[in-house]
């Protein structure tokens, strides 16, 4: 493939490129005032951006708003303990094992591939029949799937512990873990939207029936990014248990789904900078009303005293989710890259440099050739 400065695989690059530093930036800025707490802030925001930029890789391109997605962690994650956790560990919480999968015990990313493919089998068999429903009865199906999906979790207390906690995954994430899943995520989700295939996708998301008219195999397009949403969120979902190390279904349900929608409504949801932008900013206020959570704990006022705070982080959730689609429905970075972004103000600028580019110049021209003239 020959690579030229349009090309998928350079455009890809330097977007990557130009989400990824100030990802990188914000990270240092975090971890260096915040210390050890801001390194765990910052793993747990990389986290939910692996995850958000794999959401939007479907929605996205699509224009499907999905509903199900935290059904791929919650599978990714049970997976990925069953294959890490010590042999000692299993044989403690859960007794019924089989032996084969007593006994085996793999390092992080070995895991983390397995728990990939049984996703990939499980985003298959509910892909095949949701890349064939209309995009409003998609949302409702997707919710279906992530329903069964807590359901199964709870109900196979035999693998999963049911609804009490799993725990013994050893805590195998750091920051440049994090990182660099992020740096892939972010680059698969570019080459995926600038392909021949993405850009079919996103004919079907502004005209399906000039789509089909083309002869755009809609729900095939559909299949393909669905599986490879599932994949990158598949991923977030290792990261999350190796970071956790001790969690239960409840984790990867509905709450978990809001925060996911909020990130990418918040951002945009047509572009992977929306995504990343849309998880700076909410991880960021969730944590903000998290500590006033907190902090407003045993306040008084008056004769009255506030015991226990809870639910702020869900109203400023809520809130910000109501904002956005209020003043800016499509999202802070609806249209445009960041990388595009940048091209479109150089060119402007650029133009502008030029002699004869602003209409003062053009005036002053016409006034001294007016002067010149005998």
């Amino acid at each position: 493939m020959r690579l030229t400065a349009h090309s998928p695989l350079t455009r890809s690059a330097i977007g990557t490129g130009a989400l990824g530093l100030p990802v990188v930036i914000i990270v240092v800025i975090v971890m260096a005032t915040m210390g050890a707490v801001g390194q765990q802030l910052a793993i747990n925001m990389l986290i939910s951006m692996v995850a958000v930029v794999g959401f939007s890789l479907y929605s996205g391109n699509s224009g499907i708003m999905t509903f199900g997605h935290a059904a791929f962690m919650g599978v990714a994650a049970y997976a990925s303990g069953l294959l890490t956790a010590s042999p000692a560990v299993k044989a403690q919480i859960l007794p019924g094992l089989p032996d084969w999968l007593m006994r085996i015990q793999l390092p992080l990313f070995p895991a983390m591939l397995v728990a990939m493919v049984v996703v990939l089998v499980m985003a298959v068999l509910f892909g095949l029949p949701f890349a064939r429903l209309s995009a409003a009865a998609t949302p409702i199906a997707t919710f279906t799937m992530l329903l069964i999906t807590y359901i199964v979790l709870v109900g196979a207390k035999g693998v999963t512990r049911g609804s009490e906690t799993f725990y013994g995954v050893p805590p195998a994430v750091d920051i440049y873990i994090a990182l660099g899943v992020v740096l892939v995520a972010i680059f698969v989700a570019r080459l995926f939207r600038e392909s021949v295939v993405g850009i079919r996708l996103q004919a079907s998301r502004e005209d399906e029936l000039a789509a089909r008219s083309m002869g755009i195999n809609i729900a095939g397009l559909r299949l393909v990014a669905w599986i490879l949403s599932a994949l990158i969120v598949a991923a977030a979902g290792v990261l999350m248990a190796h970071e956790l190390t001790a969690f239960s279904p409840k984790q990867f349900y509905i709450s978990l789904q809001f925060m996911l929608v909020a990130m990418l409504v918040v951002g945009g949801q047509s572009t992977v900078t929306g995504a990343v932008v849309g998880t700076v900013i909410v991880a960021t206020l969730l944590e903000v009303a998290r500590r006033v959570e907190i902090g407003l704990n045993g306040f008084t006022i008056g004769d009255f005293t506030i015991q226990n705070v809870f639910g702020l982080q869900e109203i400023t959730l809520g809130l910000l989710i109501l904002a956005v689609m209020f003043w800016r429905r499509d999202g802070l970075f609806a249209f445009d890259e960041a990388d595009d972004l940048v091209r479109k103000v150089w060119r402007t600028r650029r133009s502008e440099s030029l002699p004869g580019s602003r209409p003062s110049d053009t005036k002053e021209a016409h006034l001294d050739g007016a002067i010149r003239t005998p």
